[in-house]
């Protein structure tokens, strides 16, 4: 295993309580401290404590508002749900001989309250509350408290929760993080090692990461220098050039039949040549939506598209989109949703002699900035009613305002063919 302890934030990742916790905390400002705030002035509060959020607020009284908090709040316990997926994440994890724990900036009562009560209680070997430390997430103190509860080292440890705040503790405590999308208001500035879209894939990443620590990473391996040997060999027109990318492909074909057992001969025709039944390529579109516009990329030929390409044999089509938004807009994002799978042949002019599936997916952004580079000129960000020149082959008018219809309804449905 990667990990032998996975370890939960509660709130806005095994629990939905942002909407308990927001309006309990937008009553008791009003009615105990005379402040009238917007709920989503007080999102601050979510992942902190709740003295750490009266104490921001400059509140006074801050002990008994706080009192007065956390009756309002049990008052709305009918509000709290446990996320869909999370507690069969759990028995699977269990079952996987993980060890499961959890680190909150709930006190110990609230928490025992709401576990019991959603049959959450009995999955976690080590629990860390607002009591059992002094300092607070985003300091180290949280994890490290149960590293030494669970006789953990830091190698050992994936923390996931919700909020920066979350991150900053695993990387104040030297273990791995996870963004649980499912939960978060925003990955903006929000830097994890991994981002999972929903419960299910947490399991998914850990396997992947285990079949690699033991010892299959050579497939990937082998898989990528083919990809380089294939491109190589389709776009070079030196001679000299073709003979290398031809021997990369033997290379990798003896890599694969070394470890496989295979004969050098049969590798060759399953893995080195594109033989068999044919299958249409995949090419992903990251579409990156902000204040009623969309991020396109300017290509060499002056046309815009949202940034993609063909997807890379050693990557997912997640993976791949982020890969080119970062290589060609300079920014580091996070898929949050899948929009469409697209069958170019019905949606994209011209036609090709191959077929092609194309995925949109509703990203956002982390960080970065545009720099020029080999396939981009420039970007710039365009409402649906006033684009450029589009690379109609890539994405058409019609495909963009159907990214901007997927951004606004947060219940679109995959569409697909």
């Amino acid at each position: 295993m990667r990990y032998h302890h996975i370890v939960f934030d509660v709130d806005g990742t095994l629990l939905d309580t942002e909407e308990a916790i927001l309006h309990s905390f937008q009553k008791t400002l009003r009615e105990h401290a005379g402040i009238e705030k917007e709920l989503s002035e007080l999102s601050f509060c979510l992942g902190i404590t709740g003295a750490a959020a009266l104490k921001r607020l400059e509140t006074g009284h801050e002990e008994e508002i706080l009192l007065q908090w956390k009756e309002n709040l049990a008052a709305l316990r009918d509000f709290v749900r446990v996320f869909d997926g999370i507690e069969l994440l759990l028995k699977r994890l269990r079952a996987d001989g993980f060890q499961l724990g959890v680190v909150t900036s709930r006190c110990r009562a609230e928490y025992e309250r709401d576990f019991m009560r959603l049959g959450l209680d009995g999955y976690f070997d080590t629990v860390v509350c607002e009591e059992d430390t002094v300092c607070h997430k985003p300091e180290a103190e949280p994890l490290e408290c149960y590293m030494r509860k669970a006789g953990a080292r830091p190698e050992e440890v994936l923390y996931i929760g919700d909020r920066i705040y979350d991150m900053e503790c695993a990387r104040a405590a030297k273990t791995a993080c996870g963004l649980a999308l499912w939960g978060a208001v925003s990955v903006r500035h929000i830097h994890a090692d991994y981002y999972f879209p929903d419960p299910a894939s947490v399991q998914s990443v850990l396997e992947r990461l285990d079949a690699e620590d033991e010892g299959r990473k050579w497939i990937s391996w082998a898989m990528e220098l083919q990809f380089i040997a294939q491109a190589g060999v389709t776009y070079s027109k030196d001679r000299f050039d073709l003979e290398r990318f031809e021997r990369i492909r033997e290379l990798s074909g003896e890599i694969m039949s070394g470890y496989t057992g295979l004969s050098k001969e049969r590798v060759t025709d399953l893995f080195c040549n594109e033989t068999g039944f044919q299958t249409p390529k995949l090419d992903t579109r990251a579409a990156i939506i902000e204040a009623g516009k969309i991020l396109l990329v300017k290509e060499m030929d002056g046309r815009y598209s949202m940034p993609g390409g063909w997807v890379d044999v050693n990557k997912t089509v997640g993976e791949n989109a982020v890969k080119e938004t970062l290589e060609e807009a300079g920014l580091t994002v996070v898929p949050v949703r899948v929009v469409a799978l697209h069958d170019k042949g019905l949606h994209n002019p011209p036609a090709y002699p191959y077929g092609i599936c194309k995925v949109f997916f509703l990203c956002e952004i982390v960080d970065g900035e545009f720099s020029e580079n080999i396939e981009t000129v420039g970007s710039g960000w365009f409402s649906p009613d006033d684009l450029p020149v589009l690379a109609e082959d890539k994405n058409t008018k019609e495909q963009i305002e159907m990214c901007f219809d997927a951004y606004a309804d947060k219940n679109w449905k995959t569409v697909f063919d």
